[in-house]
């Protein structure tokens, strides 16, 4: 009867230990929590320029367009080419990727019923940055294979 009690209260203490470790884990962001702040309007408008001189224009009444995004699927015709048009944007976060915006476009020069929709997520540390500026902050658009990486002009 002695070994039952004892092995009672070891299981009674491990599983206090564990549900106190679940806690702190939960706590500190260990389990897929996020510490950071959350992304907002201000942190995605402006103007995003490419690493192969694409640029996207956010604004803030929710309009963007996109000109000279190379090797882009989204781009008139049958292969991948440079990409320009116009479009619409809303903040958004897809499951298991970093947040952004989802970018809807029509491609200059096609109906504008024909329509692309790709997310334009950032990354890097952003508001937790050395400089906290945001300055650490780039950006690449989901869809594309061989990505391209923005960064936003400074804003006065």
């Amino acid at each position: 009867m002695r070994d039952y009690n004892l092995a009672r209260a070891v299981t009674i203490v491990l599983s206090v230990l564990f549900g106190l470790l679940l806690l702190l884990a939960l706590a500190f962001g260990l389990l897929g929590g996020t510490s950071s702040a959350p992304l907002t309007e201000e942190d995605v408008i402006g103007t995003w320029h490419g690493d192969r001189g694409a640029r996207l224009e956010v604004t803030a009444d929710g309009r963007a367009r996109l000109s000279d995004a190379s090797g882009s699927v989204c781009s008139r015709g049958e292969k991948p080419g440079v990409f320009t048009g116009e479009g619409s944007w809303t903040l958004g976060h897809p499951s298991d990727e970093d947040p952004g915006i989802l970018l809807k476009f029509s491609p200059d020069g096609t109906p504008a019923l024909q329509e692309c929709t790709d997310w334009f997520l950032l990354g890097g540390t952003g508001k937790e940055g050395t400089a906290g500026d945001g300055s650490d902050v780039w950006a690449t658009f989901l869809g594309s294979g061989d990505r391209e990486r923005y960064r936003r002009a400074p804003t006065g």
